[in-house]
């Protein structure tokens, strides 16, 4: 095959950038991964190079129109591509950036700080392709517009909700300790649907409830099933909406599910968002008291972004910390992330809390996290999200943290 016709078949990267030398350079680094286009500023650039870009490289030092105003230029795009921003100005400006590009709707967005080698551009790239997905014909938020709670439960009556697992794995004994079960629906209109797509729509709806017993039941079952399959012996952990923590039965309710289907109440976990602990209803300390008696973990999901986890820290209320990806995500080039992360296990282990870091996605992070102190790792470098029958297929063919991931990131 001729250099025309691979560069044909190969990803778009479109790198707007003013330096010339930075442009080759990246050319050079990605060759063989990526057809690369150039631009040298953010001025109103050819329409067609942005909406065929799969991955677009931006300074934010830029004439004209400067790199920052040209983000929402980007999130304008349907579909969106995904963003690297690479730029020398200080990491705090960086990460406003990065910020407003999420808040904007690119979900798929990596900051690095110049002058970048190509082991960190390499590095970036690879964590853009195994960030959250996206749907090409539809945003999340336009999707979840058209989407209300009863749909939501008339989708599960159906049976068109199913769960993908994501292993949490030991660093000190690299054996597979947890499973996260991530919900999908396989909706008949729009395929199959993140709950970034739906979540918000049932949240704070009457029917959350309803949904998250359905889901635990299906985790339970599930859990059984691998166990007896492939020898799983850790805990599954579900998400659990603050609106259901208000609820006096739901303790009862999982706790006969449980008992129903044999799996041990220390085997299950609800993470429960830090901001979901915001409610100063009585109601929600007394379910997660009564969960805790029962025997059923409780864990901090996010840790780090809302305003109620030192609190929770302080009363020792939870088994578990998951700090949250954000800080994960930069955690080998930012100082302050890596202060913060330091901080955050330090106080767990005065508590005898268990710290897991999610969003695990290269091996420096991954090697980093252990070198702090964290316990477990969660993330696309060790394992993708699964259905339970291919989680037993990886699970009985395990070698390890560092061998697995090359299997499923190279």
């Amino acid at each position: 095959m001729n250099d025309s016709n691979n560069a044909s078949i190969l990803p778009l990267l479109l790198v707007i950038d003013d330096d010339e030398f930075f442009q080759a350079q990246v050319k050079l680094f990605v060759e063989d991964t990526y057809a690369v286009t150039q631009s040298l500023s953010a001025l109103p650039a050819d329409a067609q190079s942005l909406l065929q870009a799969d991955t677009i490289v931006l300074d934010l030092n830029m004439p004209g129109v400067d790199g920052v105003s040209f983000i929402k230029t980007i999130a304008s795009l349907n579909p969106k591509p995904k963003l690297l921003i690479a730029s020398g100005y200080d990491n705090s400006i960086i990460e406003l950036a990065r910020s407003a590009a999420e808040l904007y709707g690119l979900t798929q967005t990596i900051v690095l700080q110049k002058p970048v080698s190509k082991d960190q551009l390499l590095e970036a790239l690879v964590a853009l392709e195994f960030s959250n997905a996206r749907i090409t014909d539809a945003s999340a938020g336009q999707v979840s517009d058209n989407i209300s709670s009863n749909d939501i439960i008339k989708g599960s009556q159906a049976g068109e909700f199913l769960l993908f697992y994501q292993p949490q794995i030991s660093l000190k004994s690299e054996t597979v300790v947890g499973i996260e079960a991530l919900v999908r629906w396989d909706h008949p209109q729009l395929g199959r649907l993140s709950p970034a797509y739906f979540i918000h729509s049932l949240e704070d709806s009457a029917e959350a409830i309803e949904f998250t017993l359905m889901i635990a039941d299906l985790a339970i079952q599930d859990t059984v099933q691998m166990t007896h399959k492939c020898g799983f012996m850790g805990k599954v952990s579900i998400n659990v909406p603050p609106k259901v923590l208000l609820s006096e039965s739901f303790t009862d309710r999982l706790c006969d599910m449980l008992r129903t289907r044999g799996l041990a109440p220390d085997r299950f976990q609800c993470e429960i968002t830090e901001r979901g602990l915001e409610s100063q209803d009585p109601q929600v300390s007394a379910t997660m008291a009564r969960l805790r008696m029962k025997g059923i973990q409780l864990s901090i999901d996010d840790f780090g972004v809302g305003q109620s986890g030192l609190s929770k820290i302080k009363t020792r209320a939870f088994d578990e910390i998951k700090i949250d990806r954000s800080f994960i995500s930069d955690l080998t080039s930012s100082l302050d992330s890596r202060s913060i992360v330091e901080s955050i296990i330090h106080l767990a282990s005065l508590v005898g809390m268990r710290v897991v870091a999610e969003g695990i996605e290269d091996n420096p992070t991954l090697l980093l996290t252990k070198r702090l102190g964290v316990a477990n790792v969660q993330g696309y470098y060790c394992a993708r999200p699964m259905p339970k029958d291919e989680f037993c297929s990886w699970m009985l063919n395990w070698p390890g943290c560092g061998k697995a991931s090359k299997a499923v990131v190279g």
